[in-house]
C-alpha cells in the first residue's frame, strides 16, 4: 500500500509493511491445468500436451484471455472451453471439441487465489487504519486485475458498508468504528494489464518515484561482547587472549526495525570493530541477519534468516588507520573500527566500505 506524496512530479511512499503470498494470475492457470487432468484422465491430458499442443494452447489461451478476464457467475451458467480434435467424452463433459465447465467449477479454480488476495488486501487496510490512516482506494493492476471476477470479490469485501447510523452526539468510538469500517472505492483501470510495463518506462524516464518503503523485516548483524554474569550464561563465554577477558559471542545487534521507514537516500550504519595478526589475511566475513518476528531476540538462533554473507576486503586500507596494540604478555595485533552501509534501493541492497568516513572500496555480497 502506498500514500501518494505529489502529484508532479509524481512521489510516493510505503504505507504498510509489504506482503504477499502464492496468489497471482499463473496459479489460476495451474488450478484450471490440474482440473482439466482431472476431467479428461492423467494419461489422455499428457498425450494431448505432448501429441496436439496446439489443442492445449488453444484451450489455454481462450481460458487465458476470455475466463479469466470476463468469468462472472451470475452471467456465465457455463463456459465452453475450446479442444479442437479432442473426441466427445460424455463423462469428461467433451462435446464437439469444447469443455463444457459449469460457473460452479470455474468458480472452484477462481475462489481459492481471489480469497488469497482478498485477505493480502485486507491485511494491508487493517494495518493502515490501525495506525489511523484512511485507506481512500484500490487499484487493480497487471493481468489479474482486469478480472472481472476479482473485480466483483473485491468491491464486495470493501465497497459494501452500510451508511452509519445517525446520532446527535458521535462518541469517539463511534467515530473510528465508522473509519474503520468505511466503504473503500475498488477502481479497475482502463489497461490495467499494462500497469507494469509503463510502470517501468516512467521508472526508466523519471527515476525512482518511491521516496520510502517499509521494511519488512527486522535486518541485524551478530557480534561478541565482554561477558557479563547478570546477562550471559556461563557456558556461553569463552577467553579472548587478545582482549584478554571472557566473552560471549552471537549476540544481535538489530540496525533495522520491522515496519521502519527506509529510504534510498538514507544509508543504514553497521559498524564493526575487528582484530589481525601480523600476516593474517584482512578478508573478512559477515551474515546480514533477518527477523520476522515482533520482537527480535538478544542473540543468534536457528530460527532467524541468513539473509546474505558480507565478504569485505579491508587490504584497501591504509595501514596507518589500523590501531597496533600489545597484550600484557607482548602479543602484537592490529585493530581496526570500520563501517558497512547498506543502501535500500528498489532493484535490492547494496553495501559500501568505510573508514572514518571515507569510502575504500564496494562489498560482496552473496545471498542465500
Amino acid at each position: 500500500a502506498y500514500k501518494i506524496m505529489s502529484l508532479k512530479p509524481l512521489r510516493v511512499e510505503e504505507s504498510a509493511v509489504g506482503t504477499g503470498g502464492l496468489c497471482g494470475s499463473a496459479f489460476l492457470n495451474y488450478r484450471f491445468e490440474e482440473h482439466v487432468r482431472e476431467r479428461v484422465g492423467a494419461e489422455k491430458f499428457d498425450e494431448m500436451k505432448v501429441r496436439k499442443q496446439k489443442t492445449w494452447q488453444m484451450g489455454l489461451k481462450y481460458f487465458e484471455e476470455f475466463v479469466k478476464r470476463n468469468f462472472n457467475e451470475e452471467e456465465h451458467g457455463e463456459v465452453n472451453i475450446p479442444f479442437p480434435g479432442l473426441p466427445d467424452d460424455e463423462e469428461a463433459g467433451i462435446d464437439c471439441g469444447f469443455l463444457v465447465m459449469t460457473a460452479a467449477q470455474v468458480k472452484d479454480i477462481f475462489e481459492p487465489v481471489v480469497k488469497e488476495v482478498c485477505d493480502l488486501v485486507q491485511g494491508q487496510v487493517s494495518g493502515i487504519r490501525a495506525k489511523g490512516g484512511i485507506v481512500s482506494g484500490i487499484v487493480l493492476v497487471g493481468g489479474f486485475g482486469q478480472s472481472n471476477y476479482l473485480y466483483k470479490r473485491l468491491k464486495a469485501n470493501f465497497n459494501s458498508a452500510a451508511p452509519p447510523p445517525y446520532s446527535e452526539r458521535p462518541t469517539h468510538a463511534q467515530a473510528n468504528d465508522v473509519l474503520n469500517n468505511a466503504s473503500v472505492e475498488v477502481m479497475q483501470p482502463v489497461y490495467a494489464w499494462t500497469a507494469v510495463v509503463r510502470g517501468a518506462v516512467l521508472r526508466g524516464l523519471e527515476g525512482s518515484m518511491v521516496v520510502s518503503r517499509k521494511s519488512r523485516y527486522h535486518y541485524g548483524t551478530s557480534y561478541a561482547t565482554v561477558y557479563d554474569e547478570d546477562k550471559h550464561a556461563v557456558g556461553e563465554r569463552y577467553w579472548s587472549p587478545l582482549w584478554e577477558r571472557w566473552m560471549v559471542s552471537d549476540r544481535m545487534q538489530w540496525h533495522i526495525s520491522k515496519g521502519e521507514d527506509l529510504s534510498p537516500l538514507t544509508p543504514i550504519s553497521f559498524h564493526y570493530t575487528r582484530n589481525f595478526r601480523p600476516g593474517q589475511s584482512l578478508i573478512v566475513s559477515d551474515d546480514l541477519i533477518a527477523c520476522d518476528e515482533t520482537t527480535p531476540p538478544g542473540a543468534y538462533s536457528r530460527d532467524l534468516i541468513n539473509v546474505c554473507t558480507l565478504t569485505t576486503d579491508l587490504g584497501a586500507v591504509p595501514k596507518s588507520l589500523f590501531t597496533r596494540l600489545t597484550t600484557t604478555r607482548g602479543v602484537e595485533f592490529d585493530n581496526l573500527d570500520f563501517t558497512l552501509e547498506m543502501v535500500v534501493g528498489s532493484a535490492g541492497l547494496g553495501f559500501m566500505l568505510k573508514v572514518d568516513g571515507v569510502r575504500y572500496g564496494s562489498v560482496l555480497a552473496e545471498f542465500h
